[in-house]
């Protein structure tokens, strides 16, 4: 399901289209229709907390308790807003997706905004981030799925 959502959305980018369409209400929208209404949702820092996994398959990698857990507790540092993981039907220990709530004022969601520019610098790969105005859906990319899209997208990075 993931892997569906984060290909729908980097097509939508690299086609682009005439008209300017709200993609912050289309990602807030996507939230609540796809997600909320669809699976179920529990608190993302302590599912990670008790080893939750969404971007680990098995314990090759750590990227959930390296990465994706210390960027929530950032951002819940600087904004204490809800965070959530919709959980697989098939293993409720396995996420399909992870949401932030973002704050109304906008002092406070360029600061969010920073803590997620500073991970995505740091983490290999990359974090693709869905800012809505309500709601900010991020996914991780491996860094080999990363640079094959570099490679058929090189203004990739310069949409970072």
């Amino acid at each position: 399901m993931r892997h569906v959502c984060v290909s729908m959305g980097l097509v939508l980018c690299a086609i682009g289209c005439s008209r300017d369409p709200d993609w912050k209400a289309v990602g807030d929208d996507n939230v609540r229709e796809s997600l909320f209404a669809t699976h179920e949702r529990q608190e993302a820092i302590p599912f990670f907390e008790q080893n939750g996994r969404y971007f680990d398959l098995d314990a090759s990698t750590t990227v959930d308790r390296d990465v994706v857990l210390p960027l929530l507790k950032r951002l819940n540092e600087v904004a204490s807003t809800e965070q959530w993981v919709m959980l697989r039907p098939e293993d409720k220990h396995w996420a399909g997706a992870l949401v932030i709530e973002l704050p109304e004022d906008s002092e406070t969601l360029e600061r969010m905004a920073q803590v997620v520019q500073e991970e995505d610098d740091k983490f290999p790969g990359l974090i693709v981030q869905q800012w809505g105005h309500e709601w900010l859906a991020v996914d991780f990319l491996d860094q080999q799925t990363y640079e094959f899209l570099k490679k058929s997208n090189p203004d990739i990075d310069q949409q970072r």
